[in-house]
């Protein structure tokens, strides 16, 4: 779920904020409604839930797409799972796998498969399904998740063309398989969990054909739902998988509605027509006014295993002096852009890894703090006490909450002298420019796809490519080295000792990005929603097996 979301402007936002919200700091809670304040209310008992996305989604080939989660989670399984235990901490849970053993040199996993899994169509799940699912996720020409299975061996050679099979995966039989390594990777199972990795029929995705993923009746999983019917921007609704293998589910049926305009999902929820309002499509000001008040006892909170940062391009004068990409560092004032965009719901972070990761590390916080006199001074030193231009680079898709991020950014920066211009672009040439290492600059979120700190270093960091495009050409190849090795590290308090120092190497030593904060998920439960666990890393995708209904 690479969810790189972009940063854009919009100059009509001071005066009025769409913005995410969360809820204080409680990480992964699930909460009961109350009495409420809603209108009218649904009668329960029957089993459906009913929701809102602001945009239809493009897929539900989740090879195709980093973004559209919501119906992979629920129409498909993983061989494992990631769950909040009562302490809100992630958890890594069996799923498809029944069993597994790790060779001792961390390079081969043996596992076994449930018994008696099938697809919604019936057809067996077998171990040659699952072998499939990962050659389809890295051969794909269109894949945009290969990534997700690059220490198998025999990937490098699929993705090239090279070769026509993996080789890093036995199938035994039908319940029993293989997966070998290139090198020890602690964080693979936790990479297993992830919706990339969702297990797909072999028979089902070759006779759909291009229909796979568009078509509902070809677009099978052994998840506990089917989509029934899709109508494009109107809505979905999706049934219970009449031979899901797993414990029944309280949700038996879903609608969900396609609502662009905030105003009007708002008053859906309010008059009882929704079960579940996501407030990250709301305005904060209607949040605070409405929802902390006469729903406060029907909200729930969700961390978000999430990042927000400015990188900047070492390859671009004078970004390319340390001096002055500290400068810019001290030059934000992140706890204004926390307070004012997102009403304080969340918490400032001075590294890489938000808190709740493995890998989280406290020593790495608190040194970074807001003085624009010290940046001014550093600028001095740098030989730009007169200040130099440079670009913020926005995309013309981003949502209205984050846009002013950025209109904040170029004030702070005004103020020490740096006359930094917001170029906007379109989607498409925001992210060639982006890709391709000659963007100035840009504000984005990170999300984590797997609970491990190798999700994030790594993604940034961890090879020229990666540095190029996602870290805007991070210089210090020693440091890329270190994070590649650092994945076949196998004693984890050692593991993590070498995370930190390499978090702490790369944002105050380094200063490759500004880190700025981390910000809480805010969901108000309406009065047939008995409780609701939100998905682990803050998604607003999430399974619908976390819901209980009156």
């Amino acid at each position: 779920m690479k969810r790189l979301l972009s940063v854009a402007l919009s100059a009509a936002l001071l005066a009025g904020v769409l913005t995410g919200c969360g809820g204080g700091n409680t990480t992964g809670s699930s909460a009961s409604a109350g009495s409420g304040a809603s209108a009218e209310t649904a009668s329960g008992g029957d089993g459906t839930l009913r929701l809102a996305w602001a945009a239809d989604i493009q897929t539900m080939d989740v090879h195709k797409t980093t973004d559209n989660y919501m119906v992979p989670l629920n129409i498909f399984d993983r061989l494992f799972e990631i769950e909040n235990d009562e302490n809100g901490t992630p958890q890594l849970v069996n799923s498809l796998a029944a069993d597994y053993t790790v060779s001792e040199d961390g390079l081969t996993y043996d596992f076994t498969l449930q018994e008696g899994v099938t697809f919604s169509d019936g057809t067996p799940l077998t171990a040659n399904d699952v072998k499939y699912t990962f050659t389809r996720m890295i051969s794909l020409p269109e894949s945009v998740q290969s990534s997700m299975g690059s220490m198998i061996a025999g990937a490098a050679e699929l993705q090239a063309g090279t070769a026509q099979e993996l080789t890093g995966i036995t199938v035994t039989d039908e319940t029993h398989f293989t997966i070998t390594l290139t090198a020890p990777f602690a964080g693979f199972l936790y990479e297993l969990a992830t919706p990339a990795c969702s297990i797909m029929s072999e028979a089902n995705v070759t006779a759909a054909g291009d229909s796979f993923g568009l078509d509902p009746a070809q677009t099978i999983g052994s998840g506990p739902y089917v989509v029934t019917s899709w109508t494009r921007d109107s809505g979905m609704v999706l049934d219970l998988n009449p031979n899901y293998w797993g414990e029944t589910p309280d949700v038996t049926h879903v609608e969900i509605s396609v609502v662009p305009d905030a105003s009007t999902m708002s008053m859906m929820f309010q008059s009882g027509e929704l079960d579940i309002l996501d407030c990250d499509y709301i305005d904060s000001a209607v949040v605070d006014s409405t929802y902390r008040t006469q729903y406060a006892d029907q909200i729930v909170t969700g961390n978000r295993l999430a990042t927000t940062y400015l990188a900047l391009n070492e390859n671009i004068e004078p970004l390319g002096d340390v001096r002055v990409r500290k400068a810019i560092q001290m030059a934000i004032d992140r706890q204004t852009i926390l307070d004012s965009v997102y009403s304080g719901d969340g918490s400032l972070v001075d590294g890489i890894y938000p808190e709740g990761l493995i890998g989280y590390s406290a020593d790495n916080q608190g040194w970074l703090t807001y003085d624009p006199e010290g940046a001014k001074a550093l600028l001095a030193e740098a030989g730009y006490a007169d200040g130099f231009a440079m670009e913020l680079a926005s995309d013309s898709s981003a949502s209205a909450s984050v846009l002013l991020v950025l209109q904040i950014i170029q004030q702070n920066l005004t103020d020490v002298g740096i006359q930094a211009e917001i170029v906007s672009y379109d989607e498409a040439s925001w992210l060639d420019t982006r890709n391709s290492g000659e963007m100035n600059s840009f504000v984005a979120t990170w999300t984590a796809d797997y609970n491990d700190p190798d999700n994030f270093i790594y993604t940034f960091f961890g090879n020229a490519d990666n540095t190029r495009s996602r870290s805007l050409n991070y210089a210090n190849t020693e440091v890329m080295d270190r994070v590649a090795a650092a994945r076949e590290i196998t004693e984890e308090s050692a593991r993590l000792a070498e995370y930190a120092a390499l978090e702490k190497q790369i944002v105050q030593e380094d200063a490759a990005w500004v880190p700025l904060l981390c910000r809480t998920h805010l969901f108000v439960l309406g009065d047939r929603v008995v409780s609701y666990t939100p998905h682990w890393a803050g998604y607003s995708d999430f399974s619908f097996t976390a819901v209980d209904l009156v």
